[in-house]
């Protein structure tokens, strides 16, 4: 497929917005500890969809094929993922102490997957979930604070990646129509998130003011 750059450049919108998102997410934790591992995975996440758009827009330009770049997606979105997960459960939690090892081990786990079977599934699988979770758990932080639009639009963040799932099976996936209509849905279940979480952090400030002090 002759990928236009243009359609290279449009996808680093929601990279952006889903890296935000993640970011204004991490600073509902009420404890520092928690917020600095949620900020450090929204930035490992971020890395990987920039490092997918900059091999694609090299791709696109002419430029070669940068596997590498193509290949941190991943990895980094499942290492990320993990650090944000933690993140929101100590928030869900209230701060209450809450170990890292389940996620760590999780992670971990799918690394060894991926060594011994030489695919990048396991942590495929790890990224998707570890993102949906993150979606998950905004929710129910959104839902303590009665903000039932954050609510609703996490879930149709949801709603519209899982929509990708079938459309990535069309014999059509590598049409440029294809590939414009799968980033359209991206960028708008991206910008649900980000709003989502605009909305979850604003309700959730006067809380943690609270503890602050």
């Amino acid at each position: 497929m002759d990928y236009p750059i243009i359609l290279a450049i449009e996808d680093f919108v929601p990279v952006i917005f889903g890296t935000v998102g993640f970011a204004l997410l991490a600073r509902t934790a009420p404890v520092e500890s928690a917020r600095k591992a949620g900020l450090a995975g929204a930035v490992l996440i971020g890395a990987g969809g920039i490092a997918k758009c900059a091999w694609k827009l090299g791709y696109s330009a002419g430029a070669g094929d940068w596997t590498l770049l193509e290949q941190s997606l991943f990895p980094l979105m499942a290492a990320g993922a993990a650090l944000l997960s933690w993140s929101l459960a100590v928030t869900v939690r209230r701060g209450k102490p809450t170990r890292f090892w389940p996620f760590g081990l999780a992670f971990g786990l799918c690394v060894a997957g991926s060594v011994l079977s030489g695919s990048l599934n396991p942590l495929f699988v790890a990224a998707t979930l570890g993102v949906t979770a993150v979606s998950v758990l905004g929710a129910v932080v959104a839902g303590r604070y009665k903000q039932w639009w954050a609510v609703s639009l996490y879930v149709l963040g949801l709603v519209l990646v899982m929509g990708l799932v079938p459309l990535r099976s069309s014999d059509e996936h590598h049409t440029v129509a294809f590939q414009w209509l799968e980033q359209s849905i991206n960028t708008a279940a991206q910008l649900c998130l980000l709003v989502a979480a605009w909305l979850t952090l604003r309700a959730s400030r006067p809380a943690l003011i609270g503890a602050s002090r």
